[in-house]
């Protein structure tokens, strides 16, 4: 595994040639996110063999550290299930660094991997130390300690693993397992319900029915095996929870709040190209920030016509002390039915910098996170997909379209690579909104976020959206974990200025 600077600078040449220009053809936009490199757009769109190559470019140059690099290269070889490559680069990394904590994580994984429960544990315990993701190495430690028969030592890992990041759901349904190897039922179940509380995990619900199951409440595990069925049909799973519930004569599997969206067609396909609005939002009489839309475009997307439409959230510089927030979005919607098909994050919100796409992989019900994280490293994340699933910021132009059909839906929404549950209800009523020195009368919709979003987005809202065939949204207020804000629609002039984008 030696490469000589001369096969490099070939090899930079030749991937220069190739893939510049990706940026412009890619959901990732270079005015949004100048500084991506080619490696990391390669990488966030899936394009591995082509990460790996650009990565190897980046040695002579080390346009970050060159453990960062090192451990780059260590993880794509690692995903496509290359030890002798991964271990090569791990150990390169380490040799230039031998606290660094995601080749530490990696390393104690492979260890993993190879059943050296020794090496794995020493690792792992090391990157819980240097690790900025304590919880990732902790959770693996718990299940070590699983398969070694120490239910005690798993537990307190898991816990450790929860106090860091009570959004790690992963742990949850291991945790509730222990708990039942140490004859303590009440506790595995509180663990899985408040696991369901942060997201609608497949292993979560899976979970839920079989403990309900196990303990003869057919009630419940009706309810928590019907939401698994609904929601994952390409679950390994799937096919024996579905035996169960026909032979509790359970047939339709729609037994709780979901049900499924009504099929649509071209038809539907009603959102103006070009249009593009800034919202202001206000705390009390405070201008606190701005929100700014945009539908840019449509094209075909993996044999899919989508809308490509803009996100973006820009918090008032003035308030700084309190949250500061400058992140965009681009989304990939489906023209017919609204939800995300591949979704892009540039987030700069306080202390959490990162670049992520979400990739929905419908047909094999799959969700697909790619991140680069603000030092440069690269993290995978996957999951099974719930069922009509979008993310947490096209459900402002996901509910355009249930005010045109005139429905009430329960969405289930992608937050922080969760899964959680947003109530939108129309109202049928018209109501007069204020805005720009104009009043016209909007559509009232009402709902409730089942979380905590974007700026501390929870709880109740209200939204009024346009009469006319566009169903544009006008205003709306949210509950927020500190009060009220308000969000209504700005000026042309305040839209060509947007004084808080940064």
């Amino acid at each position: 595994m030696n490469l000589t600077k001369a096969s490099q600078k070939i090899i930079k040449v030749t991937t220069l040639v190739i893939f510049t220009g990706n940026l412009l053809g890619s959901i990732i936009d270079p005015d949004i996110a100048p500084n991506i490199t080619l490696s990391q757009e390669a990488w966030l769109t899936g394009r591995l063999d082509s990460a790996f190559i650009l990565y190897l470019t980046e040695l002579d140059t080390a346009i970050y550290t060159k453990p960062t690099i090192y451990y780059n290269l260590a993880y794509l070889s690692y995903l496509k299930g290359d030890t002798e490559k991964t271990t090569f680069f791990i150990e390169k990394s380490l040799s230039e660094n031998k606290n660094f904590g995601p080749a530490l994580f990696l390393y104690g994984l492979l260890q993993l991997k190879r059943n050296d429960f020794s090496k794995a544990l020493r690792l792992l315990s090391k990157a819980s130390i240097h690790y900025s993701f304590r919880e990732y190495p902790e959770y693996y430690l718990g299940l070590i300690q699983l398969k070694k028969g120490e239910p005690l030592k798993a537990l307190r890992h898991f816990k450790r693993a929860l106090r860091l990041n009570k959004k790690f759901t992963r742990t949850y349904p291991q945790m509730a397992k222990t708990y039942l190897l140490l004859g303590d039922t009440a506790k595995a179940e509180n663990v899985l319900l408040d696991g369901l509380s942060h997201s609608y995990d497949a292993e979560i619900l899976l979970s839920l029915g079989d403990l309900y199951s196990s303990l003869g409440n057919e009630r419940k595990a009706k309810k928590y095996y019907g939401l698994f069925v609904y929601f994952f049909p390409y679950h390994p799973s799937y096919q024996r929870v579905t035996e169960w519930l026909n032979s509790h004569g359970v047939e339709n599997p729609y037994t709780t709040d979901f049900s499924p969206p009504p099929e649509r067609n071209p038809e539907d396909r009603f959102f103006p190209i070009g249009e593009e609005k800034l919202y202001n939002v206000f705390f009390g009489p405070i201008k606190s920030g701005e929100l700014y839309t945009k539908i840019a475009d449509t094209l075909n997307f993996n044999g899919i016509d989508v809308y490509k439409v803009y996100f973006s959230i820009d918090s008032n510089p003035a308030l700084a002390f309190i949250a500061t927030v400058h992140s965009d979005y681009i989304t990939y919607l489906d023209q017919n039915s609204k939800l995300a098909v591949r979704h892009f994050l540039h987030t700069r919100e306080n202390k959490i910098i990162n670049e992520k796409i979400y990739d929905f992989d419908r047909k094999n019900g799959k969700f697909i996170c790619r991140v680069v994280q603000k030092d440069g490293h690269i993290q995978y994340i996957e999951k099974w997909l719930p069922r009509y699933t979008t993310d947490g910021t096209s459900i402002l132009f996901y509910a355009r379209q249930l005010v045109k059909e005139k429905r009430n839906e329960r969405v289930m929404t992608i937050i922080d690579e969760n899964f959680v549950v947003s109530d939108i209800n129309f109202t049928g009523k018209f109501e007069p909104v204020e805005h720009n020195d104009t009043v016209e009368m909007g559509i009232l919709i009402t709902g409730k976020n089942h979380y905590k979003g974007i700026l501390g987005f929870t709880g109740n809202f209200r939204g009024w959206f346009r009469n006319n065939h566009t169903y544009l949204p006008i205003q709306a207020d949210f509950e927020i974990w500190v009060g009220r804000i308000l969000i209504k629609m700005g000026s042309q002039l305040e839209l060509k200025l947007r004084k808080f984008a940064r």
